[in-house]
């Protein structure tokens, strides 16, 4: 680690009044928020998010501002509550409820208009598939480590346009500051602990025992 790094000037961007603490979120904010873009979300359409936590908020909160339906999906309540407060009109628990057939009820049949990926894990790669309607578009976001078998039938059969989503541009960083700058993000219940750098460790194997639990570790130097 440095303590100074050097860039060109026109890579920076200004946080406004956005604090150094709350300045740690604009960058995976930031990814949700290129993913929306990615998918071409607008108005009036239904937007599946899947996955809840830290990005797929990101994607939440971009889709719910650009006028969309959002329906999140995800195995935990507590971050499903939180994604109803971030945006999101409909939240499905994936371990407790029929996921594809709750889809069929929110979009009456037609499927989402847009499902993000926001997990990483084979399952919901081909959930996203499954639950996305004719001509409708798929982002992946989230790294599937093991191989995914697919229906192909269905990327021909819906007319689907499927695209990889990685990092972000300038302008999803701005507008993911212009967000924070309006005092609408709970700040607070996206930071799940602040440690010190010798307690860095032992944040860690928190977070690997329970990673459901936390969206972001900040180290205070």
């Amino acid at each position: 680690m440095c303590e100074y790094a050097v860039l060109p000037w026109t890579k920076i961007i200004a946080a406004g009044n956005i604090s150094s603490r709350d300045c740690a979120l604009i960058e995976p904010m930031s990814v949700g928020f290129h993913a929306v873009a990615r998918g071409q979300v607008t108005d009036n359409e239904y937007v599946m998010v899947i996955g809840c936590g830290m990005i797929g908020i990101g994607a939440i909160v971009r889709a719910a501002l650009r006028g969309a339906t959002v329906i999140a999906v995800d195995l935990d309540d507590e971050k499903l509550d939180l994604a109803k407060r971030m945006g999101a009109s409909y939240a499905v628990n994936s371990k407790t409820e029929n996921v594809h057939q709750r889809m069929q009820e929110i979009t009456e049949g037609f499927g989402a208009d847009v499902v993000i990926e926001a997990v990483g894990s084979p399952a919901t790669y081909v959930m996203a598939v499954d639950e996305v309607g004719f001509t409708g578009r798929v982002v992946c976001i989230g790294y599937a480590k093991n191989e995914v078998a697919f229906q192909t039938k269905y990327f021909v059969q819906k007319e689907l346009d499927i695209r990889g989503s990685r990092n972000a541009l300038p302008a999803d960083f701005r507008a993911v500051i212009n967000y924070m700058n309006t005092g609408n993000c709970p700040v607070d219940e996206l930071i799940t602990k602040i440690v010190k750098p010798e307690d860095t460790l032992q944040a860690m194997e928190e977070w690997v025992a329970n990673p459901g639990k936390v969206f972001r570790i900040l180290v205070e130097l």
